[in-house]
């Protein structure tokens, strides 16, 4: 099936692609890909192949670590215009609390173009930590000419189409948080679950900055929903305050983010 339909987006969408080459490290490598969208602005993907027995991280990276980074400033014609990741693992390991990934992984950007019309360049400036035994920033710049016109070569368009496929689901009437309060204190931000599954879900948060939160805690209240209250334990002096949250309930992985006032 992706394969036919990849046959029948080459024939509908005549659009310029690019790949940059690999930038190695000891922990890993990594590549950015690029595709024009039907509104007129472009799709990219970064491209993160840790090595073996090495990981890397979520947007948020629990306990320790570091999260990806990425810089657009001297990009041409481009701005981001969102950030999207693969649900990440989530467990303990000797740094605490992991959000992060072991396997290769794409995290995809949005971006909007001023003039659809007209050429394009990417330069993006990339720092993402690699861990084994030790922790490595690992760092590359990378700049794609893109252009309107060009059809996009076979292995790009898949990179860019599994990557999509790998991204949670966006919230629904039957996975998703159906209600979002402070608790009269606003201590707790208190929050009602809709649930695909009766497992007890896992879940990964990333704040906004000067934003943390105490240890999750869940309680079941139905086959399909759960009450789940978050302790705030700091919040920010100025700016919003703002959580994604990633909820995993059995097969499937749904985030949304949600205001924290």
């Amino acid at each position: 099936m992706l394969g036919a339909f990849a046959i029948a987006a080459f024939a509908a969408s005549p659009a310029a692609a690019a790949t940059s080459d690999w930038a190695v490290s000891d922990g890993g490598r990594m590549r950015l890909v690029a595709l024009p969208n039907q509104e007129g602005g472009y799709d990219a993907a970064l491209q993160i192949e840790p090595a073996s027995g090495w990981k890397t991280y979520w947007r948020h990276p629990g306990d320790a670590g570091l999260p990806p980074l990425i810089d657009l400033t001297g990009s041409d014609n481009l701005a981001l215009s969102s950030t999207a990741f693969p649900a990440p693992e989530i467990g303990r390991d000797e740094g605490g609390l992991f959000y992060g990934y072991h396997r290769p992984v794409s995290i995809m950007l949005r971006l909007k173009s001023a003039a659809p019309s007209e050429t394009a360049k990417l330069k993006a400036a990339a720092m993402i930590g690699l861990c084994k035994e030790i922790c490595l920033p690992f760092q590359a710049d990378f700049e794609l000419a893109l252009g309107p016109d060009a059809r996009p070569e076979s292995d790009e368009f898949l990179t860019l189409a599994l990557g999509r496929s790998a991204l949670p689901e966006t919230p629904s009437a039957k996975f998703g948080v159906s209600d979002s309060r402070m608790s009269a204190d606003g201590k707790t931000l208190q929050l009602t679950l809709r649930l695909p599954s009766d497992q007890t879900p896992e879940i990964a948060l990333a704040p906004s900055p000067g934003l943390a939160f105490g240890p999750a805690r869940f309680i079941p209240t139905g086959a399909d929903k759960g009450a789940l209250d978050l302790p705030v334990t700091r919040r920010p002096e100025t700016g919003p305050a703002v959580v994604t949250i990633l909820i995993k309930s059995g097969s499937r992985t749904m985030e949304t983010t949600l205001a924290a006032e």
